[in-house]
This record gives structure tokens, sequence and C-alpha cells, in this order.
């Protein structure tokens, strides 16, 4: 039995945070009632929401509203350390050229979808009736409208306490909710926050993997949240959890996978070179590992480092976002920072169709707010610069061009064996090859999730008949082919001849075979005129054995004789020849007297009766030095002279001819 992996939700400090807060509203309630500010609204340039005053990542003016029971109090902070979001916001705006809907696919907990500030960038399946308990697009999935609850095994992404809207105590939805609202709040309407990617067509799709008290899952539920993803055409997957357990199925899903995965470095404090957390920890083009830092730019002291395996950092401290139920909270820890990272590279994605994960992975890594303090403690020792980003959209690659297979059809023995070739001219690579037999549609292919993985590119097949071919490249473009595998038919080719030896006693029956598809199988032979069927079952016959096409077999004595062979396709050939010793009664030259100048070649013709006799001719010379003559009678006039060439057959009868060589002289 396979072992179950648990991943869990990586929350760890979201419940330190709430204790602290409210500790923190008593201490500023006794203490300083002059800096509680409920609703304050600090002046920025982040949005028109109530509590943008709290999105220090957004804009960072050195101060920040923190909030503890709906009561704020002004926070100090080190002006600078944001994301630049703003400005890029500003960017996107005055471009008018980010306009590509983009998908981001947040595998957590559950999702409030029908929060007033993220409902208006929740994802629906446009293929599926809600609640109509029928699997309308026939995906495998009954009322999939808003994404699918694999915890549960069901459609219901988000837990309520009954006849509230509270989150379900014993199955909190408040993590993803908090998660999906820093990528995607609505901007500007005037309540709660503004996502990081408020600014373009964002939509969240909710697929709900963790649940319980503890919010844990299993890594199954992780691999086909993630193959839903790619099915339903997910961007990018957002994964705020992970376990210390290596899995080679999440590993190959996620490369496998043309989406953008951005991952928890976790919130032990650990090193992460030392003590892999995973999939942060894989080593894949399309992934990139974030662990936190706070409003001053330091790192936390719960936040992971590793200086060969976690990518960046991005604000993870003192984050407000929304919450089950309408309402807001503030969490801390890289499972916060993630989705900074998520909005950064959504926004990226709005640029243009076709663009492929480790390019915008690669972008980001080039155009970040560099962190003194962070050197050592990651790969790239800084947090996103969105504006910068944004503004290098311009670099981004465009692979726009689908990919194309070749194939050709090998047989051999009980094997028909296709040699697939998949190439991609438009630069983002070739993802993955996969099959299905009948003649199909890439639709069918649900992105890739569907049908057998072609390996070592080519595919053993023991039935003819019609497959599709399918491929993808890293940029979402999808070719699939219709390919007719043509059974062998053709039945092998045979010639037989016989020779009889010189002294009649021996009859040698030469066998030349051939299949060109599938191979010679089995060849034998009996006595008599035989037909196929007297040759089955096998070995009815004397086997022979056969190399290179070739094979022999004696015959005791004259008379017919018949050789079967077939192919590993079960395709038939037989063929009767009379083996007959007939000797010859005469024999003499056409041309018995020759002349000949030195150098020059004669063949001579031996005129043999019966024309059907089986003697062999043996031909000498008496006198080599004069002139030679070869097994087949072509003689070669050697010097001057004249000599003699005997013939002889098996059967005795002798004939000469006489040669005379003169000089060219």
């Amino acid at each position: 039995m396979k072992r179950v992996i648990m991943i869990k939700s990586d929350k760890i400090f979201e419940i330190v945070i709430i204790v602290a807060a409210v500790i923190l509203f008593f201490v500023v309630f006794l203490q300083k009632p002059a800096t509680i500010v409920a609703g304050a609204v600090i002046d920025s340039d982040s949005s028109m929401d109530t509590y943008s005053d709290t999105q220090w990542y957004v804009n960072n003016p050195g101060f920040y509203m923190g909030y503890a029971l709906g009561v704020g109090e002004k926070l100090n902070s080190v002006k600078g350390i944001d994301m630049n979001v703003t400005k890029a916001w500003d960017h996107i705006k005055k471009t008018g050229v980010f306009n590509r809907e983009v998908v981001v696919a947040v595998i957590d907990t559950g999702v409030d979808y029908s929060h007033p500030d993220l409902s208006g960038h929740i994802w629906f399946n446009k293929g599926e009736v809600e609640g109509d308990h029928i699997d309308n697009d026939n995906n495998g999935y009954i009322d999939d409208y808003y994404g699918w609850d694999f915890y549960h095994d069901d459609a219901s992404v988000c837990h309520y306490e009954k006849g509230t809207k509270i989150a379900l105590t014993n199955d909190s939805d408040n993590h993803g909710t908090h998660i999906a609202g820093i990528i995607a709040a609505v901007a500007d309407n005037k309540i709660g926050i503004a996502g990081v990617a408020s600014n373009i067509n964002i939509k969240i799709m909710i697929l709900k993997i963790n649940g319980g008290k503890d919010d844990e899952g299993k890594m199954s539920d992780a691999i086909e949240a993630i193959k839903y993803a790619e099915m339903m055409g997910a961007d990018i997957c957002n994964l705020s959890w992970g376990t210390t357990e290596y899995s080679d199925e999440l590993y190959e899903t996620m490369k496998e996978s043309d989406m953008l995965f951005v991952a928890v470095a976790g919130n032990g404090g650990d090193d992460n070179d030392i003590t892999p957390l995973y999939p942060g920890n894989f080593e894949l083009d399309n992934l990139i590992s974030v662990t936190s830092i706070n409003a001053e730019g330091e790192m936390p002291f719960f936040s992971n480092y590793g200086a060969k395996t976690v990518d960046i950092a991005a604000p993870g401290n003192d984050i407000y976002s929304t919450i089950v139920g309408g309402g807001y909270g503030t969490m801390s820890g890289s499972s916060v920072a993630v989705p900074q990272v998520t909005a950064i590279a959504a926004l990226m994605y709005a640029y243009g169709n076709h663009i492929y994960a480790s390019n915008v992975r690669d972008i980001i890594f080039q155009n970040l707010k560099l962190l003194p303090s962070l050197e050592g403690m990651m790969i790239y020792p800084g947090i996103p610069d969105a504006y910068l980003c944004v503004n290098a959209a311009e670099d981004l690659m465009q692979d726009n061009i689908a990919p194309t297979l070749s194939f050709k059809t090998i047989y051999y023995k009980n094997v028909m064996t296709i040699p697939v070739q998949a190439e991609d001219s438009g630069g983002s690579q070739i993802r993955m090859v996969k099959w299905i037999f009948g003649n199909k549609k890439v639709e069918d292919f649900k992105h890739g999730t569907e049908g057998t993985l072609v390996e070592a590119e080519k595919v053993d097949l023991s039935v003819a008949g019609t497959y599709t071919f399918y491929t993808s490249d890293y940029a979402g473009n999808e070719t699939a082919v219709a390919y007719e595998v043509v059974a062998d038919e053709e039945a092998p080719k045979l010639k037989v001849s016989y020779t009889i030896s010189d002294d009649y006693k021996t009859r040698t029956v030469t066998i030349k075979a051939s299949d060109s598809q599938s191979g010679i199988k089995r060849v034998e032979y009996m006595a008599g005129v035989k037909k196929t069927k007297e040759f089955l079952p096998a070995d009815a016959g004397t086997k022979i054995s056969i190399k290179g096409g070739k094979a022999t077999f004696t015959a005791k004595k004259d008379g017919a004789y018949t050789v079967f062979i077939s192919d590993y396709r079960g395709n038939m050939t037989v063929k009767t020849i009379t083996v007959k010793t007939v000797k010859a009664t005469k024999f003499r030259f056409s041309q018995p007297i020759k002349l000949m100048t030195v150098g020059e070649e004669y063949y001579l013709k031996a005129v043999i009766t019966p024309k059907d006799s089986t003697d062999k001719i043996i031909y000498s010379s008496q006198n080599e030095q004069i002139a030679e003559v070869s097994s087949t009678g072509t003689v070669t006039a050697i010097a001057n002279g004249t000599v003699c060439i005997t013939a002889k057959t098996s059967s005795g009868k002798i004939t000469i001819c006489i040669i005379t060589v003169n000089s060219d002289a």
C-alpha cells in the first residue's frame, strides 16, 4: 500500500499574530488611547479602499496601520520596503495593454467566493451549470462551478458555521480566503483592501486540498488539484503549503505542467539547504520558492532560508487581507508572502498570450529590490519590484507556434513500434507527448491531463488502428494528429531452388525468404505437395533455421517438397518445388575453336542436352600460362600459344575448345 504523505497549510504564525493582535488591542486601549484610530486612512497612493493603509507591501511611506478587532494603530516601518505596486498599477493603466484574463489556482484551504471584496474576481467554470448535479462539461467533476474541494471530494469550496457566514471552526477556510485577497481583492470599491493583481482581469480558481481543524491534506489530492488546474486552463498555482517528505509524483506533475508554481519556503526558521521543504525545494524551471520579510526589510525569526534552495523573499509579516464571511484579518508567514509573488507574476501574464513560466520567472528574478539584509540567505536576495517587472513585459518571449509531430511504423516480430518525433520551433520547448487510441481532437486530451505518455520518443503497439498523438509546449500551444497504424497483412516473399551434388548423392534445396514488416518467424518444409493448413499447428513440418534471409535443407531423394514460411503477424506463404535429377546425354561447345589476343576474355558457351539437366560443369585449362578459365567458363588469354580448355559434366560427359592466343602485334 502506498503511504499517504500529509501536507499542511503554511500558516503557523496566523494564530500567533491573531493572539498578538488581541493583546495589542488591550495594551493600546489601556495605555495609548491617542494612537487608536478605528477605520483610519493614512494618506497614500495605494487605492480607495478602507484598509489600504495596512498594505505596506503595496506602498510603504515609513508607516502603516495595524488592526486588531477593528481598531487600528499606526506602526513604524522602513520607507520603501514595498514592491512598488502603485507605480506598476499606474504603468498598467497608462499602457492599456495588460488585458489578457489571468487565472490563478489557489490550491489551499477553501476560499469564500461570496466575499464582497473577492466575488468579482472569482473564476467560474463556463462549461458547468451551477447546482444541477450534472457533470455538464464531462471533466469528471460534478458542479465544479468555482473549482473543487478535493478534501471533501465535492464542490463545496467554502465551509461556514451552520446558519452563518463565519468560517467553520473545524474546517477553516480563512487561510485560502486570505491568500485570494492578497492576490485579487477588488480595488477602489471603498471596502477592504486591493489585491496586488487587482488592476488586471484576474480570476481565482478555488481548489481546496487542506481541511479539518489542523488544515492538513493528502499529497494525492494536491497532485489531483494541480492536474485539475492544468486541465481547466490555470496560468499560475499558488502553493502556500509544504511537506518534508519528497514525492516523485508531485515533482513529475509539476515538471510536466506549463503553469508557473509559487511555493512557500516555510516558517520553521530552518535552513532549507539542510532540511528540505517540498515542493519549494524542487529544482524546476517553472517554480519560485518564497520566504518572508517584514516592513523593516528583515527576515522574521520564523522565516526559512536557503542560500541554494530559496529563490527570493516577499512581504509576509502583518499582512491584512480577506477572511471568510466578508471580514478581514492579519496573518504572517511565507504562506502570505507567496501570493505577493503570484500576483506580480499574474500582472506579467496579463501582457499577452502564449508566454511561458520559465521566462516570467527569469524576469522576476532580474527585477528585484535587492536588500543587503538578505545576502547569503537565498539565491536572489531581494523582493520583487512590480513596476520593473511590468515595465519589462516587452521582454517577455511569446511562443505562438504550435509544435509539430511526425511518425512512422516499424514492424518487428509481434510489436509495431511508432517512433514519435515532436519539434517546437517557437522557443518554449516541448512539454509532453501523449497518445489515445482512436481519432481524437485536441480537446480530448484536456490540456495534457488525459492520454498515455510517450516515453523514450516511441510507442510499442500490438493492435493496428487509428491512434491520435498529442503534444504541447510550455507556452500552451497544442497539436493533435491522428495516425493510422496499418496492420501487417502482406505475406512473406519466398524463392526456392535446388542443386545436385557432383556425385548425385545429395540434393540441396535453397530458400530465400523476406518480409518487409514484422519479419520471418517460422520456416518449415514437408515432402510432397502440401497446403498451408497442413503446416498448422506449429512444428507440423520440419523446422529450418534461417539466417540473413537464407536457409537450406537436404533432400534424400527426388520428388516434390513444399516449403512453408510465416511472419510475426500470422501471414503465411507456401511454395512447392519438384527436385529431379536429370543427367546430360549430350554435351558440346558451340564454338570448339577460338582465336584470341593477349588480354582478351571469351565466354565458352556450353550446349547441354537435355536443357533441364542438373549436371554441373567443371572447367580446366591444359596450360594456364597461355590461358586461364574461370569456374563459370570465362577464358582469359595470357600469352601466345595454343591450349585445350576442357569441360566435364557431373555425369562424365567431356568436351574441349582449342584456344590459340596471338600477341597484340
